[in-house]
């Protein structure tokens, strides 16, 4: 094989492996334009530039393609979080100010406000992504909450006041902030790093021993 042969086939196996993310990156704009129930593979496969038969190369059907948006954004971040969690040596409050950065950088994504609003407006009517979204992101995250509380309770540092059985809470209030702001924002924006960080002191103070 030629070095023009060599390269031209590098870029082809280039522009393969990029495809599944510009569908993806498509998609998520499509979804947060037109809802799930309104989105078409053709206008996704329009804004990428390939035909719709291309998208089916890579994902058997609308529903695979919203799950890939999941695991791509919100399900690659929250792996890498737990994965930090787990190796961190310095303090549990330092771990949980870790934790709340990375999410709150997390939640700052327009990825993230399109699926969690997605879900919001016709969950109802899609409750197999409902499904997926939890086992996919909030049961694991939930799990991972409640290890980092139970950590602090273990090593003296946290009051056991019960919050590990309900580590949903801690970010409760985070995300009613995202949907404040996406309702009230132009009358009364949230910003959402402030708002964490308040959130966070408060909580902090209520658990330290």
């Amino acid at each position: 094989m030629s070095p023009l042969e060599t390269q031209k086939k590098g870029i082809r196996a280039a522009q393969k492996e990029a495809r599944p993310r510009e569908i993806v990156e498509a998609a998520l704009a499509i979804f947060a334009r037109d809802g799930f129930a309104g989105t078409r593979l053709e206008d996704v496969a329009e804004r990428v530039g390939i035909s719709k038969g291309t998208i089916y190369l890579y994902f058997e059907n609308k529903e695979e393609l919203f799950k890939a948006c999941v695991r791509e954004t919100l399900g690659s971040h929250l792996q890498q979080t737990m994965e930090m969690a787990a190796t961190f040596e310095g303090s549990t409050s330092d771990l949980l100010r870790e934790v709340f950065r990375r999410v709150s950088a997390m939640l700052s994504q327009h990825a993230y406000r399109t699926i969690l609003l997605l879900l919001i407006s016709e969950g109802q009517r899609f409750p197999e992504l409902v499904s997926f979204y939890h086992a996919e992101v909030l049961a694991p995250g939930v799990r991972g909450l409640k290890a980092v509380l139970q950590r602090g309770v273990e090593s003296g540092e946290f009051k056991d006041t019960g919050l590990s059985e309900f580590p949903m809470m801690l970010m409760s209030p985070v995300i009613a902030s995202v949907i404040w702001n996406h309702l009230f924002g132009k009358f009364t924006p949230i910003d959402l790093e402030v708002a964490m960080s308040t959130h966070l002191n408060t909580m902090l103070d209520g658990l330290k021993a």
